[in-house]
Order: structure tokens, then sequence, then C-alpha cells
């Protein structure tokens, strides 16, 4: 993957990529609303919040990501501050 061309040098790579992007990001935003509207403020509210730290998570599982200290004091600030929240200070 490195050493690979990184951008489609063809017409339908970038149909492709541009339908993948938008797929992914009109469908994740509608499935979003939907979960939004029907869950509960708080609880819709700590989902969409603890996405970034969930992510740095998944990439370390699944894609074998190296973890920066700056990553792990993110996701735990972020981690904190909804317990924080939750809690009611």
């Amino acid at each position: 993957l490195a050493e690979g061309r990184m951008w489609p040098t063809a017409v339908i790579g970038w149909v492709w990529v541009l339908g993948l992007a938008l797929l992914v990001q009109i469908g994740g935003q509608v499935v979003i609303a939907y979960a939004v509207r029907r869950l509960n403020p708080a609880l819709s509210s700590v989902g969409l919040l603890v996405q970034p730290a969930m992510a740095v998570v998944y990439a370390w599982i699944l894609l074998g990501e190296a973890l920066t200290a700056g990553q792990l004091l993110g996701a735990g600030l972020v981690l904190s501050g909804i317990y924080l929240a939750r809690k009611g200070m």
C-alpha cells in the first residue's frame, strides 16, 4: 500500500471513490439522525461524544495502528469528560 498509487488514475476509480465517500458520509449522517430522534438526549449525546475515542480503539484493534501518547491522553480526557457529565459533577 505504501509503495502503490494512492489516488486512482482512471475515471472509474474516481467514480468509485466519490460513490464510497458519499455513501459513507450520507449513510452515516442518516443513521445518526435516525438514532438521535429515537434515543433519549443523554444517551445519544454520550454516543456521539465517545466516537473519536472508539475510533482510536478500533484502529488499534482492527488495523494494528500504533497508539500515541497524545491519542491515549485525548481518549482519556474525552471519557473522563463524559463520565463527569453523566455523573452531574
